[in-house]
């Protein structure tokens, strides 16, 4: 008897503390039991770098989002105390910088989680999507029917998409564009607190700010692969704040340039007995240095129309990072990028140019991160019109084969590889003759004669001449009677 009695008062103990712990918390809890999701590994808490009080100070309670605009700390406020919903800004000590009156239409619990696209804000509600313009707070209405969403309540902005995305507690999770033009539904992992969200603009990924697990610490972020419509595995609950002693998660962001040298997730707790704003140590940015300038790159300083030359490059990256070459030809064109090759490697690239003129090549290059140097100092490279050979008369006669090779450019030809071809009918000799020129000046013209030709039948004489900067071919009919070649 005397156990079924403490059983009774015990269960009475119970049922009495639970209205007493709900009338604590202001957050909006989903209705359903908050239970994590995550799976793999979950990682040690980071190290708190800011925690202050976000509520104090606008004598306000019901705080949601929060988002990072450099320099300044954006929060919304459901407004429990005014019943005028706000938008505060905060320094990055705490301090309150200015108020701002949400939209009337923005419903009972106001704008929720907050993005920022690099210009505006952007908060959303079961009402309507608004921008924020963050020099003057004035607030811009983008779209106000939202279905099929139930309401925007975590928030993204993911640049590679052009999109916002968008979760609530357990419900569908959508990405839309910022006219409402297109909502389309994504992936929900599984996570039934979902109340904040933020772009990872080094992983790629989407930070998501979970209330979960299980009071009095419901404030957890999960890395979500946007890509997949996965977790990668990897969470972090955060730490009770200062003072704190019960906190759930409200909106969240993502940080390079808070903290220097520091990747960090930045939250709004919902916490008792204030609500605060944090931010969280995920790990050091790593500086990437572009590759050295290249110097000037290394090539002929005279050439000709029309010929191809190389040029070679080569620099240092200071991460000894894989780089990329980019020459610029001075004329309009360029290499293109051109790589990866192994820090320090010289490399080659060739430009045959069309036009006279004289030309600055430069090169510039960039690693494999993306990080790019100046140009470098120019080459200067002098184009001529060069020789431009061609074939004259072919003339036949008695035993031999005559022809003319003419030089109608600009400079000379210089060793100039020439042959006297018959192709078909009964040839017993002379059925292929070469030689070489030492020059032809630009407007001269040299003969050249075959060997002797013994032969019978209707023949194609080919006469070839080739020099390293031009070339030329004629072919012409001719006929030959025993020893006289008829053309």
């Amino acid at each position: 008897m005397k156990r079924k009695l403490i059983s009774i008062v015990v269960c009475m103990l119970m049922f009495a503390a639970i209205p007493a712990l709900q009338g604590m918390q202001h957050t909006e809890v989903n209705e359903t039991t908050i239970v994590s999701a995550q799976t793999g590994v979950t990682r040690q808490p980071g190290t708190i770098l800011i925690d202050f009080d976000a509520q104090t100070a606008h004598t306000e309670t019901g705080s949601l989002g929060v988002e990072w605009v450099p320099p300044y700390f954006w929060s919304t406020c459901r407004g429990l105390v005014n019943p005028t919903h706000m938008i505060f800004k905060w320094d990055i000590n705490g301090s309150l910088i200015a108020s701002y009156p949400q939209p009337a239409q923005t419903s009972s619990w106001g704008m929720r989680d907050m993005a920022y696209d690099g210009t505006y804000l952007y908060a959303g509600s079961e009402n309507g999507f608004w921008q924020i313009d963050p020099a003057t707070g004035a607030t811009t209405l983008m779209f106000s029917s939202i279905s099929p969403m139930t309401i925007i309540r975590a928030l993204a902005w993911v640049p590679t998409e052009n999109m916002f995305y968008t979760g609530s507690f357990s419900l569908g999770w959508f990405k839309f564009t910022a006219d409402g033009t297109t909502i389309t539904p994504v992936a929900n992992p599984g996570l039934a607190g979902v109340y904040g969200m933020a772009y990872d603009d080094i992983n790629d990924t989407i930070w998501v700010f979970d209330q979960a697990p299980a009071a009095p610490n419901r404030c957890t972020f999960a890395e979500y692969d946007y890509h997949t419509g996965t977790l990668t595995g990897n969470t972090w609950l955060v730490p009770m704040l200062t003072g704190s002693t019960d906190q759930v998660a409200g909106g969240n962001c993502y940080m390079t340039d808070c903290i220097t040298n520091k990747a960090t997730l930045g939250g709004l707790s919902q916490g008792t007995p204030v609500d605060r704003i944090f931010v969280m140590e995920l790990g050091d940015v790593t500086t990437n240095s572009p590759p050295v300038t290249p110097a000037a790159p290394t090539g002929p300083s005279t050439g000709f129309v029309g010929v191809s030359y190389d040029f070679t490059a080569q620099t240092d990256d200071p991460e000894l990072d894989d780089i990329y070459y980019w020459f610029d030809w001075d004329d309009g064109t360029n290499s293109g990028w051109l790589g990866p090759f192994a820090s320090g490697t010289a490399t080659t690239a060739s430009k045959t140019w069309t036009a006279a003129d004289t030309y600055n090549v430069t090169v510039k290059a960039k690693d494999t991160l993306g990080a790019e140097s100046g140009f470098s100092p120019a080459h200067v490279i002098t184009i001529a019109v060069g020789p431009t050979l061609e074939i004259g008369n072919i003339t036949g006669g008695l035993f031999k084969i005559k022809a003319i090779i003419k030089n109608t450019g600009g400079g000379a030809a210089n060793n100039i590889n020439w042959s006297i071809k018959l192709n078909g009918g009964f040839i017993l000799l002379g059925k292929e003759t070469t030689g070489t020129i030492v020059a032809i000046n630009g407007g001269d013209e040299r003969e050249i004669t075959s060997k002797a030709i013994i032969g019978l039948g209707k023949t194609v004489v080919t006469v070839s001449a080739a020099c390293p900067e031009s070339s030329a071919t004629k072919d012409v009919n001719a006929t030959v009677l025993l020893f006289f070649i008829k053309i």
